[in-house]
């Protein structure tokens, strides 16, 4: 059976602001490095379940996801108080330089609209429209891929472009059943 991933990406808005980064641009993003580095500005959150089963960590920027043919992954960005002062956006997710087949399709943006409700126990909501990144997986392999996010003050004003890079993982479909079930036995032991 297909399953949606959904990615939830955090940025530090603050901190990246606070240690005064370059500025980049849509074209030449400064890339926030990798594992230690990047983990100080990006927490990447998705389903315990689709967690590479050989990384032991949940909330890094290097997350590692597993997925298997036919999954649809699905790219969301945030950040803490997002939209009280600054925000970030999603601008481009892209295939890193890979070796073939690539496991996933190139992502692409799609419209999604989030029902955000004004008030625990009272039906009314808000529409809002946000931009995220979809892409389908399609053969066995490791793929490495770049996330590009603007950072944007209330004003609309551009604070930069920013990136880094983590890995989706599809194993060959035994391999991923077995992998799988003796994860989440050993997970279940755990809780």
């Amino acid at each position: 059976m297909t399953k949606i991933i959904n990615i939830l990406s955090v940025i530090d808005v603050e901190t990246i602001l606070t240690n005064k980064l370059p500025e980049g641009t849509l074209t030449n993003p400064t890339n926030l490095g990798s594992y230690s580095t990047s983990d100080i500005y990006v927490y990447m959150i998705t389903s315990r379940g689709y967690i590479d089963s050989t990384d032991k960590t949940r909330a890094d920027s290097e997350l590692v996801i597993d997925a298997n043919i036919g999954d649809t992954i699905q790219w969301e960005l945030t950040c803490p108080g997002s939209g009280l002062e600054h925000d970030a956006i999603i601008a481009n997710v892209i295939l890193g330089s890979q070796p073939n087949p690539v496991s996933i399709s190139p992502p692409v943006s799609v419209v999604t609209n989030r029902h955000i409700f004004d008030k625990a126990g009272i039906p009314g909501y808000q529409v809002v429209q946000q931009t995220d990144y979809t892409s389908n997986v399609k053969a066995s392999g490791t793929t490495q891929y770049s996330i590009i996010f603007q950072i944007m003050d209330n004003l609309g004003n551009s604070l930069g472009y920013y990136s880094w890079d983590p890995f989706v993982k599809v194993p060959n479909e035994g391999d991923y059943l077995k992998t799988r079930e003796a994860y989440l036995k050993k997970q279940e032991a755990v809780v």
